[in-house]
């Protein structure tokens, strides 16, 4: 196991959870993507890397909604890409989603400062932001230039 994946095996363990072998094995795999997954790639990844240890798709996913709920895993609805799963990883990230074409653009964190102060400031609500993507139009598809 790499930094990512030990670093979230410690806070879990910090929290007085377990670290059961399916709970061991997403966390894994989420630690080596260089991508959000989805419970299908999720379950290709382990199953490549474990072929001893057959992991179903309720399991992965039972696994994701417990490390989302200790706030160790964000999920979000990707459109057509569907719901991905990655670790909250520092700084933050999120993403504009064009409907027409389908093209992705990763922002900052930050974008979102404003809205988590007002949030707090007036309606004394601390907001979750984990992964947002917000859809849209992207600038070439808004200028007609889809080719």
């Amino acid at each position: 196991m790499k930094g990512a994946e030990m670093d979230v095996i410690e806070q879990v363990k910090a929290q007085g959870e377990r670290v059961t072998l399916p709970r061991r094995l997403v966390i894994e795999a989420l630690g080596q993507a260089h991508d959000h997954l989805t419970i299908s790639a999720l379950q290709r990844h382990i199953q490549a890397e474990h072929p001893d240890q057959p992991m179903s798709d309720t399991t992965i996913y039972r696994v994701l909604q417990w490390l989302k709920a200790i706030g160790l895993v964000s999920q979000t609805d990707m459109g057509q890409a569907g719901t991905v799963y990655a670790l909250i990883d520092r700084p933050q990230h999120h993403h504009l989603i064009c409907l027409n074409c389908g093209g992705t653009i990763t922002i900052d964190d930050a974008v979102f400062e404003a809205l988590r102060a007002t949030l707090s400031a007036q309606y004394h609500f601390m907001p979750r932001i984990d992964h947002m993507a917000i859809y849209g139009t992207c600038e070439r598809c808004a200028d007609g230039d889809n080719s």
